[in-house]
């Protein structure tokens, strides 16, 4: 199974990088400036008001969908999932041997709902990546309800959650899984850790899977973590302090384009996704930027083929603006030949 998302990110290099999800890296050092470590797992379940019995740690996001897929395998007919969406997430149904539906919500996640079916697991990132389009706790809540009744499934990519929710307790958690890891609101330059909350019967089959295919050894990344996790005021803080100057330069610079482009953005993400209004292919339009020395991921890894996500997190002020200004030469010169 290759990730071609992966691939474009491995095999591309370019001064101005703005192809990343994730904020600027924090270090080991600066973490234990934070305070003391304590007990992930009591730290978690006081986030997330859950039992611990609901919570397991994994070595990421990915590896936390994979295992709950796969705890549900026997217990499904069919996968559903979305366009656009995050390629790992589109493909894993497949690579795992399942019916796989892929269903185009334009209208927003909430669409989802109508695709709750027996022996159906809807497996999705929330906030979307990349357009960034999210379910509010409620909306959350009515979806789950609904599986619930019909004895299907919910794996939630939650992996972009705490930028647009500040209150994480209560979330539904029956018939559902949510899988998180560091590597987004608390990007660290070297070591990463995840996490999935849910079900208890789903998180204890999850767990079969991740102790027969990877058994948990991080001592040293769960204490970190849960020094972290201590401080996502201070994290949410200064992600908002990266994030917001790029956002606004964005929009004004979307303005000036006299309809050229469209932003798709939500508060207070780390992603934004370009579309032009013109016909230029997504991975046309990343190739013209990487020739001009910015790199962002096309829209074609997300199975649209019309724009590129770029990030507003990773990189600092100076460098966004520079790349962002070649964003609009570029579709300026693209739009209006």
């Amino acid at each position: 199974m290759e990730i071609g998302h992966f691939r474009w990110l491995s095999e591309h290099k370019a001064d101005l990088n703005i192809a990343s999800s994730g904020m600027i890296p924090i270090s080991r050092s600066d973490i234990e400036q934070l305070g003391e470590p304590t007990n992930i797992m009591e730290v978690l379940s006081n986030i997330y008001n859950a039992s611990t019995k609901a919570i397991s740690l994994t070595h990421g996001t990915q590896e936390g969908n994979f295992a709950a897929l796969s705890a549900i395998k026997s217990m499904i007919d069919q996968v559903v999932t979305v366009v656009p969406e995050y390629e790992p997430i589109r493909i894993l149904p497949g690579f795992l041997g399942l019916k796989q539906v892929e269903v185009n919500v334009g209208n927003g996640l909430s669409e989802l709902i109508n695709y709750v079916k027996p022996r159906t697991a809807l497996f999705f990132s929330n906030p979307n990546n990349p357009l960034g389009a999210y379910l509010s706790r409620s909306e959350i809540r009515d979806i789950a309800d609904e599986a619930r009744r019909k004895s299907s499934y919910l794996i939630i990519d939650s992996i972009f959650l705490e930028f647009v929710m500040d209150e994480l307790r209560n979330l539904p958690l029956e018939n559902t899984v949510y899988t998180f890891s560091t590597s987004k609101f608390y990007t660290v330059d070297s070591f990463k850790i995840g996490w999935i909350i849910g079900d208890e019967e789903l998180i204890q089959k999850a767990v079969n899977v991740i102790d027969l295919v990877s058994p948990l050894v991080m001592g040293l990344e769960a204490s970190y973590a849960s020094i972290i996790l201590q401080n996502r005021d201070w994290f949410r803080r200064r992600n908002l302090g990266i994030i917001m100057p790029n956002r606004e330069y964005l929009m004004s610079i979307s303005e000036s384009l006299g309809g050229l482009i469209n932003v798709s953005y939500f508060n207070h993400m780390p992603i934004a996704y370009i579309t032009t209004k013109c016909d230029v292919g997504s991975l046309k339009l990343a190739n013209e930027l990487l020739n001009k020395g910015v790199l962002t991921v096309p829209g074609y890894y997300f199975g649209i083929n019309n724009g590129v996500r770029v990030g507003l997190g990773s990189v600092n002020h100076d460098t966004f603006t520079k790349a962002i200004n070649i964003v609009a030469n570029v579709i300026k010169g693209l739009c209006t030949k």
